[in-house]
């Protein structure tokens, strides 16, 4: 983990590839930090209880999709042939 100190109006640059996400000190209250960021547009940023709880509805949702296949996949023969029945 990199610990840095800054001073309010002081930024720090986070850069990936050619991408910047700067990040501003802008005010200090009561043990509270506000911190502004710069980012394009199509990158994300969450509080990490919110994007904990994204990731945790993600998980759970493909845990339903594939039960939902299952449930699918166990019908579908049951469907065949029981229109090849009605089709005789």
């Amino acid at each position: 983990m990199l610990i840095l100190s800054r001073k309010i109006g002081e930024s720090i640059v986070i850069q990936v590839g050619n991408r910047k996400i700067k990040l501003i000190m802008v005010e200090q209250d009561n043990g509270s930090i506000k911190i502004g960021f710069e980012a394009p547009k199509d990158i994300k940023i969450y509080r990490e209880e919110v994007y904990e709880e994204i990731v945790k509805q993600n998980k759970a949702s493909l845990e339903s999709d594939v039960n939902g296949l299952g449930k699918i996949k166990t019908s579908i023969p049951k469907l065949v042939k029981k229109d090849k029945k009605q089709n005789t």
